[in-house]
Parts: structure tokens; sequence; C-alpha cells
């Protein structure tokens, strides 16, 4: 179902509106200031509300009322009712009668998300920020637990949680990135603002330096996260690319939903691949955050030259001073110059080197890369590597090969086979079966549909007694009990 048919089952038509007309910043200070009265219960006394809303335009004396919103009253307390209205019709609050003639007006719960996003959206929290690396390090220590996703070892419900809860986690600390992307462009925004060279080196080697999108760059430097969020990745690709994971995860979707959702399997699937994205996107954001300061590095270093060297007398009045500084001093040591009248360094550690250890140091050369290929011994060299290789593509267990044995051994839909039939297969057809127990679909040859199957196995009922676990011999490997069972 698309969005927007979500949004009209649960919101008011004009919802939005208030944030759409001129007046918007009243309505939105407004609403925050509506929750920070309200009691426990999200309630308070319409007088208690109409006197918030008076309050609020007070703070606003030139805002851009429409006509339905009291612009034709001059009087804060002709203009409340208005608004007070006007909020009432987009759903932001509700009247509920408790006597006659009195009402408790309700804050309602979209109300409160909707604030909830647009203080998201004007403020970075910098306690908030810091516990970015929290977050990042609780994901990477919960997926890299032993058999943190093991189906064998969480029921569905317990699969269920922890999946939802690492969904919830990874997208968090995904907007808390581009949060830390939010701060740059705006670090930019304000250098390109600066009034003369002093304020541009000061941006830029101090406030820049020291803001707050420096927290969530630095923790993703300390503590090796970078590397632990791969390993996180990759065990949420093998939860993802098993059978029994998917089925065991939509048994739990299927029972939270009480059967509301149309296909538990595709919606395993897809809280998975949301789950891995999102663990991919932390790293790939930080390279594009890397590119951010990259950007503002090189912008502070343009402003700066513009401001000293292309505007003003400055560059000459310099250039003027060390001419004659240089023509005053000529001849002498650069070790005398602190004993000079009006030569004395203002910072104590600074200090000129001279001699040789002002000279720069060696810098070791790289060796040149060889790029020459060398001529194989043999003519016969190039023949044996596409032996090679066509061998092993015919070993390569693919999904092609697990269609093949479908196809043959299984021909329609609902039919079964049992390992306790195979006792003996050829080379080819033992390398399909291996493909079936590894993949659970496959394109079909020349069709446009795909075919798919489904393996029970004992092994997933008596896994904490093997001895009872059936087995089959096939061409002298001994295999579980398993029985493949087509289901499109």
């Amino acid at each position: 179902m698309p969005l927007s048919s979500d949004l009209q089952q649960q919101l008011r038509e004009g919802f939005f509106r208030p944030l759409a007309r001129p007046s918007w910043p009243v309505s939105v200070d407004i609403a925050e200031r509506l929750l920070e009265g309200a009691d426990e219960g999200g309630q308070l006394s319409r007088e208690d509300a109409l006197g918030l809303i008076r309050e609020v335009l007070a703070q606003h004396p030139r805002a851009a009322l429409d006509a339905d919103e009291g612009a034709a009253f001059s009087d804060a307390r002709q203009r409340a009712p208005q608004l007070y209205n006007r909020l009432l019709d987009a759903g932001w609050l509700q009247e509920r009668p408790v006597a006659l003639g009195e009402y408790w007006v309700l804050v309602t719960p979209a109300l409160r998300m909707l604030v909830r996003l647009l203080l998201d959206l004007a403020r970075s929290d910098l306690g908030e920020l810091k516990d970015f690396s929290a977050s990042l390090r609780s994901i990477c220590e919960t997926l890299l637990m032993p058999e943190a996703l093991n189906p064998a070892r969480l029921d569905a419900e317990a699969l269920r949680q922890t999946v939802k809860d690492l969904v919830d986690r990874t997208t968090r600390a995904g907007d808390q990135m581009h949060a830390v992307e939010s701060l740059i462009l705006r670090e930019e925004t304000l250098q390109r603002q600066s009034g003369d060279a002093a304020e541009t080196l000061n941006r830029f080697l101090v406030d820049f330096h020291a803001g707050e999108h420096m927290v969530c760059y630095d923790a993703l430097q300390e503590n090796g996260l970078i590397p632990r969020l791969h390993q996180a990745r990759r065990v949420v690709q093998e939860a993802a690319s098993s059978a029994l994971a998917k089925d065991r995860l939509a048994a739990g979707i299927a029972s939270h939903t009480k059967g509301s959702t149309a296909d538990p399997y595709a919606e395993a699937e897809g809280m998975f691949q949301k789950l891995g994205r999102g663990l991919a996107a932390i790293p790939a954001k930080q390279q594009i955050i890397d590119g951010r300061m990259a950007d503002f590095s090189r912008l502070s270093a343009q402003r700066y030259r513009y401001q000293t060297e292309m505007r003003g007398k400055k560059p000459e009045q310099v250039n003027a001073y060390l001419d004659a500084a240089a023509g005053e001093y000529e001849g002498k040591r650069f070790s005398d110059l602190d004993r000079e009248p009006g030569m004395m360094f203002l910072c104590p550690h600074a200090g000129i080197y001279f001699g040789s250890a002002s000279l720069a140091t060696v810098r070791r050369m790289r060796q040149p890369v060889n790029l020459s290929l060398e001529k194989p011994e043999s003519g016969d060299a190039s023949a044996n590597a596409k032996d090679i290789i066509r061998k092993h593509n015919l070993l390569v267990v693919t999904p092609q090969r697990a269609a093949r044995f479908v196809r043959q051994r299984l021909e329609k839909k609902g039919a079964t086979l049992s390992t306790a039939g195979l006792s003996s297969l050829p080379e080819d057809d033992f390398l399909d079966f291996l493909a079936v127990l590894a993949f659970d679909r496959a394109p079909s040859q020349g069709k446009s549909r795909t075919i798919r199957w489904k393996i029970h196995a004992d092994r997933r009922d008596q896994g904490l007694e093997p001895d009872r676990i059936p087995q089959d011999s096939i061409n002298g490997w001994q295999v579980d009990r398993v029985i493949i069972e087509r289901i499109s």
C-alpha cells in the first residue's frame, strides 16, 4: 500500500496546512508551547491553551496571518480563538467535553511526532551526537556475539524483536550521520559570509575543528568501528541467505501482526535487506563527509587568499614591512635576531631553526612500479589455464544446477523427494543435489516465473538429539535425511 494511503487513514485532511501558511512559525511555536504546558496525559484546559496561544502571538507581533487566522483583529485575545479553531480543523488538537461549557484540550499523538521531527531538523544536540559511538558499538556487539542471529537459538518472536531493534538503531545512527553532514554544510554557509581574513582563519582553525560534527567523525576512527561494521554486515548477509532464518523471522512477523501482513516471507527478506543496507550506508556516508570536510578546507583557503592577496592594501603593507626588515638586518644571523629591539617573540614556545637544523630532511624515494608482463615459459600455458577454468566451472554450485535437479525429479507443484531414495547419483547430479540444499529458488529456463522449493529436515526438530536424526548414504557420503518439496 502506498505511503499516501496510510497517511490518509491516520491523519485528518489538512493536517499539514498550518505549516504551508505564511504564519507557520507561529503555528510551530504554539505546538511546542502546548506540548510543554500539557500534563502527563497530554491535555490542558481550554483557557490555558488560549493563554499560551496569546503568549506566542505576543512574541510574533508582525506575524503574517491569513484572514481566517484573525488578521483583521489587532488584539491577541481576538486572534487566539481564530488560531485555536484552525488547529482543531487541522487535527493538531482535540476537544473533550467534561461539563456543560467546559472542555479539555488533548494534544494529538500525530502532533507530538511532528514536533519531534521538527526538533530533529532544527537542532543538533551535542549530547545525542556523543551517543553516536555508543550506538555503533552496541550494534557491533549485538551482531558479533556468537550465534547472534542463529534461528536454532532464537525462537520466532525473539528473532523478530532482535532484527527490529537492530534496524531501528541502525536507522538512528544513519540519521545522525546525515545530521553531521548538515552541520558541515552550515559551517560552509557561515564561512562564505565571513567578513575578513581573521574571521575566516578563526572559523577554519578553531570553530570548525571544535564543532559538534567532529564528535561523530572521530567516533568512527576510534575503537576500530569501521572494520567491526563490515564484520557485522557479513553476519547479517549470512542470516539473509539462510532459508531457515527467513522462515523463522517470517513466522515471528506473522504471529506479531496476527495475519494482517500479506506476505510475511517477503517482509522478512525486506527487514534483512534494510539492516544490511543501513550498516553499509554508514561507511559510505563517512566517505561523503570526508569529501565535505575537504571542500570546506579548500573553500577556507580560497576565501583567505581572496581576502588577503586580492582585496585591500594589507598585502602591500606586509610586503613593504618584510622588504624593510630584509634591508635592515642584511648579513646578520638568525640566532642574533632575538636580541635586536622589536624582534622579541610574543609566543614563548616559538623558536627559529638555523644551520643544519633548518635544512629539509631527505625524503626516501619509492621504488618504481614495474608493470611489464613476463612471458610464459611454454606456449601451453594459456591452454592449461583455459582447461583449469573449464573444470572449475563444471564444479561450481549454482542456482541453475538446482533448477535442473528440481525440474527433472519434481515435475509438479507439491511433489516431494526424500534422500532415502537417492543412494547413487552421477557426479553432475550429485552437484545438482548440493545446489538444491544451498539455494531455495532459481529462475526457470525459457520462462519468466521462478522455481521455488523447500527443505524439510529432521535436524530442525531433533537438533538437540543428533542420534535420533536418520541418515542416508549417497555416493558413499553420509547425509542427514531431508525431504525436498517443490512449492512453485
